[in-house]
């Protein structure tokens, strides 16, 4: 990789010289010669790094290959001193501007322009001498097609191509499943290995066990574990421990963690999986399944366990293990073709011959047929193709060698070496790591791996996504994550994808776990180091021994320290660094010398205890990521953090003020701080005062902004003229936006809509939330959901939410039909609306939205109809309404479903007006129907004739229903969970459950809930045979009926609320 690394640094440094040596820093100092020379010298290197690379097997060539890397990463901090040093006075003329001061020439000055000159010069110096010996060596000049990020672009990717479907493991998976939830359920623990070599898809398969839908149904508690290495018995309980409570146990005993599992698992029938075990010994295993069975009192658990050990464990182990064989032809070249091919495109005869005959060679493994796919997929040309069916590497005889050498091969085909080193920098990552993407791209940013592309007008970010998708689309990357927009967020490395990532970067990187002091006491000289601990968790005086004796430290670029700390120690040491993480750093107050780290790019505090940052962090001016815990007060000095692209808070997601708890966040970045960080990517929460220089106006020069924003406090900004100094239209890759008022600021002399006119936001929006504004009308913008550019409203048509909270005199609604993307729509409080939109002149029923999906209404006090003059019918909303939920609507009268709609969940709650449900024929999709305490409401008319579908039905505390709704137990069949009562207190009895028995094969939860002037519970119950749980509450029962302990299905009974049943019964 040595070579990878000095091109990439290289092209880093070309662009970086004649940058600096146009600044009239150089010019001023006279370094432009110097460094004109430097640049030369680099170009005549680069163009022998090609013809470097076919012989870099040579011994001579890869110890010029060294020392060339050691001089341009000796380059690359020199010119980043430099470039510190301009940034350095580029802060200090602003603030001398601003204070009128005037700058007198310092000792200081001069010694450090005499050292940065004399550096340049011996760097000048060895490049000539290295230069020298290429052409000792014989290397030639040879020049790349096209410039490396010409390379990059290679061919466009294919969208949702990066998901490993499982094909072919259909009986497998059904075979583990009964395993799991059927044959042995009488058992309290049933112990299934998936058992087969690495990439044969054990994982994948887990994966689709855990989340198949008779799983979730079958176990109260799931867990996951990735074990990866062999550990002993108690460190797998505290592992089980933290991964179903989220926290570390605390102590590692192993009565203890069996008690403290027992607090989580008692009672409950839970499935584990243990993902990549080591681990084979019998006794080891016996003792294990020992351990366990004490946890729970429930029959029925199941540890799914993944692993190449084909002799692992006990006997009923080894009966009930699953030993996965290779797919067949037909299987592989299902997956193989999904990777290689275009979707919907005809593929010429020839690469499917060839690609035929590599699927064979690939012995039925699926990470390689997805890896040689995703691989082979970004060339056209079958020379590509031919060379990857011939290959060597299908030759070795061993298994595993040829799955690793085929894995190489992928790594040797990605387009270039900036994609190569980006890959390779992720051995950095513990094995089963869940990887970030965005972190991972400010990673790369961070050390310079990525930079941006000018040419096609793309920023670090877009040049580092593009290679995150590139990983993802050979297959490098796997279990991708995604958000609601589709957009990937996480992923995560196969083993023996990872195995390559640290052979490839054994000479670059290191990653410690548990590390002895004889570990840290012979570390190698590498640029990226890892300190992972998990046993005894302290790590202070490791850590403060390797920085203060080891040379390694002055030289890192990457330093990541998990496990407990509480010694301060040097940061100066680490000269070189560009990359510092702390987690469970117990020091409250961050040292000074974080302040002298010149080249640190990104910082992440995140979970550590650190509550004050010193003055000196506003000396990092070239920081471009700073990830922070809850801090008590921020420096003004973090002014002057030009660079900084990204700002994460530590739980900044606060409870939303909907969910009955106040908006706080006390703790945020002044306006006076953040107005000046003009490269800022991020800002989730700005809150606007009325002192100087921290107005909306700091908001101006911040157009680099993205994702999401939430501006707070508006009524401190006193006129439309001073909120379109904000300039958020020109904003565009912002795409949530939240606008926020104090709930108690007086409503006397309120200019809300002015306010709101002036904070136009950009058109890319994709959700916006408005918050306690006090107008009677929304402005234009707001009516429209469209936004006025250069005198034309232009729809936000991609709109995907809508949430208007506490916009108490609002007398209209917004326009909706305009929005094609409109999913979800949220109001709450909205006092004065009646309507959400009012019928035309023509009388037209037209829906409110075409494409709205959930609509929430909550606590609208007027609201009467969803269209005035059309009945309250789903259809009114939106043909394709998956979600409605109104709740304390006291208006709402009459619901009338009658018309056929594709609704999936109805919720009614807490309606006071609300007197009939006329009909719910329509909804024959439902899957969820809640209707409770609507004490007007006396009938529920008109079922559909068969709602299949339907598998959780609540209806309760109605206190004028006297009967359940005719023939519901026939509509509704296929129920797994049902909760009634209680109903009219002037009913004798609960009303007749007859026809119930028609659940008997389904129904798995039923709660049942009466008056205490009801002595007896509905017969009709012991006809429920599949019933597991029933709570019964509130009836005035003196005694169980007999039958209710005949119910041998029943695992939970449950009572509540029962003064007169005696406690024997």
């Amino acid at each position: 990789m040595a070579e990878a690394l000095v091109t990439i640094a290289a092209e880093g440094i070309l662009k970086k010289v004649l940058s600096i040596a146009a600044g009239e820093l150089a010019i001023a100092w006279g370094y432009e010669e110097k460094l004109t020379s430097l640049h030369s010298k680099l170009e005549m290197i680069r163009a022998k790094l090609l013809d470097a690379e076919g012989k870099k097997e040579t011994r001579a060539v890869m110890v010029w290959l060294k020392q060339l890397k050691d001089v341009v990463g000796e380059a690359d901090d020199v010119l980043d001193e430099v470039h510190y040093e301009m940034l350095r006075r580029q802060i200090k003329k602003q603030d001398r501007m601003a204070r009128k001061v005037v700058c007198l020439p310092s000792l200081k000055k001069f010694s450090f322009r005499y050292k940065i000159g004399h550096k340049i010069q011996n760097i000048n110096e060895k490049l000539l001498k290295i230069n020298t010996e290429a052409n000792s060596l014989g290397l030639q000049n040879e020049h790349p097609a096209g410039p490396v990020l010409d390379r990059l672009y290679w061919r466009e990717t294919i969208p949702n191509q990066e998901e490993f479907k499982i094909v072919g493991r259909d009986n497998d998976k059904l075979h583990i499943i009964e395993l799991l939830t059927q044959s042995r359920k009488e058992e309290k623990l049933s112990i299934v290995p998936i058992v087969g070599m690495g990439g044969i898809g054990k994982t994948t398969l887990a994966k689709s066990v855990y989340n198949d839908k008779n799983i979730e149904q079958h176990f109260d508690v799931k867990a996951w574990l990735c074990v990866s290495v062999k550990v002993d018995l108690n460190t797998l309980l505290a592992k089980i421990y933290e991964s179903l409570a989220k926290k570390k146990p605390t102590s590692d005993l192993r009565t203890s963690l069996i008690e403290s599992l027992k607090e989580q698992l008692t009672s409950k029938r839970y499935l584990l999986v243990l993902d990549d075990v080591w681990v084979e010994e019998r006794p080891y295993w016996e003792e294990f399944r020992s351990c366990m069975l004490n946890v729970s009192s429930q029959n029925g658990s199941g540890i799914l366990v993944t692993t190449w050990k084909l002799e692992i464990g006990t006997r009923d182990m080894h009966v009930d293990s699953c030993l996965l064989k290779g797919l067949s032809n037909d299987h592989c070249w299902h997956i193989f073709k999904e990777r290689a091919f275009v979707k919907g495109t005809s593929a010429s005869p020839e690469p499917v011959k060839i690609g035929r005959d590599i699927v064979e060679k690939c012995a039925g493994l699926p990470l390689l047929l997805n890896v040689i796919g995703g691989m082979l997929a970004n060339y056209n040309h079958i020379e590509k193709w031919l060379y990857i069916k011939n290959s060597k590497v299908w030759d070795l005889e061993e298994e595993r060698d040829r799955v690793q050498k085929s894995l190489e091969l992928s790594f040797d085909n990605l387009p270039n070496s900036i994609v190569k080193q980006c890959f390779v920098y992720c051995s950095i990552f513990k094995k089963d790591t869940v990887m970030e993407r965005e972190e991972l791209v400010q990673l790369w940013m961070a050390l310079g791996l990525v930079q941006a592309d000018e040419e096609r007008n793309k920023e670090m970010e877009d040049v580092g996504n593009d290679i995150f998708q590139i990983l993802v689309s050979n297959a490098l990357f796997q279990d991708v994550e995604r958000d609601e927009y589709g957009h990937i967020t996480r992923c995560s490395m196969h083993d023996l994808v990872h195995d390559l990532s640290l052979s490839l970067s054994k000479h670059e990187s290191l990653c410690l776990e548990d590390a002895s002091n004889d570990d840290i006491a012979c570390i190698p000289q590498v640029k990226h180091l890892a300190f992972y601990k998990e046993k005894n968790y302290k790590l202070a005086a490791e850590v403060s021994m390797f920085i203060e004796r080891n040379t390694v430290a002055r030289t890192l670029r990457t330093f990541f320290i998990e496990g407990e700390v509480d010694k301060k120690f040097p940061f100066q040491r680490l000269k070189c660094i560009r990359i510092l993480q702390l987690k469970c750093y117990t020091i409250e107050k961050l040292d000074d010398s974080i302040g002298r780290l010149v080249h640190l790019r990104y910082l992440d505090l995140t979970y550590t205890s650190i509550r004050v940052l010193p003055k000196s962090i506003g000396k990092l001016y070239h920081l471009q990521t700073l990830k922070l815990p809850n801090i008590k007060k921020f420096p003004k000095a973090m002014r002057n953090l030009i660079s900084l692209r990204y700002f994460q808070r530590y739980k900044e997601n606060v409870t939303r003020p909907w969910l009955d708890m106040p908006f706080m966040f006390d703790k945020y970045i002044p306006a006076n701080i953040v107005g000046q960080m003009t490269s800022l990517r991020t800002l989730p929460f700005f809150i606007v005062l009325r002192r100087k220089r921290e107005g909306i106006q700091e908001l101006r020069r911040l157009n680099n902004l993205g994702g999401s924003l939430s501006i707070s406090h508006l009524e401190n900004i006193s006129s439309k003229e001073d909120a379109i100094k904000a300039d958020l239209s020109r904003k565009k890759n912002l795409y949530e936006m939240e606008f926020e008022w104090s709930w108690d600021y007086g409503s006397a002399n309120r200019n809300d809509k002015d306010v709101l006119e002036g904070l136009q936001p950009p058109r890319n929006l994709k959700k916006v939330t408005i918050i306690n504004f006090c107008g009677d009308n929304f402005p234009d913008w707001v009516m429209k959901m469209a936004i006025d550019i250069e005198g034309k409203w232009t729809p936000l048509d991609k709109l995907t939410e809508i949430t208007l909270f506490r916009c108490c005199n609002c007398l209209s609604f917004p326009t909706l039909e305009h929005l094609p993307h409109l999913r979800g729509l949220d109001l709450y409080e909205m006092d004065n609306l009646t309507c959400l939109r009012v019928s035309d002149v023509t009388g037209s029923t037209k829906p409110l939205s075409p494409s709205l999906r959930s609509l929430r209404l909550r606590n609208m006090k007027r609201l009467e109809n969803w269209i005035d003059g059309a009945p309250n019918s789903s259809k009114m909303i939106s043909p394709v309404l998956e979600t409605l939920e109104i709740e304390s609507c006291a208006k709402i009268i009459l619901l009338d479903e009658c018309h056929p709609h594709p609704l999936v969940s109805l919720r009614i709650w807490s309606c006071t007006g609300l007197e009939y449900i006329k009909s719910i024929q329509g909804l024959t999709s439902l899957k969820s129907l809640v209707i409770g305490y609507c004490p007007s409401l006396s009938l529920i008319a008109n079922l559909p004739k068969q709602c299949h579908s339907l598998k959780s039905l609540r209806i309760g505390y109605c206190e004028k229903l006297t009967s359940l709704p005719c023939e519901m137990f026939n509509c509704f069949a296929f129920l797994n969970k049902l909760e009634l009562g209680p109903f009219s207190k002037e009913l004798d009895s609960f009303p007749s459950l007859q026809g119930i028995e028609k659940l008997r094969n389904h129904l798995d939860y039923f709660d049942l809930r009466g008056w205490d002037h009801w002595e007896s519970i509905p017969e009709e119950i012991q006809h429920l045979t599949s019933l597991t749980s029933l709570v019964i509450s509130g009836f005035g029962m003196r005694e169980l009926p007999v039958w209710l302990t005949n119910m041998s299905s029943t695992q939970d009974l449950s009572f509540h609320d029962y003064n007169g049943l005696k406690k024997e019964t």
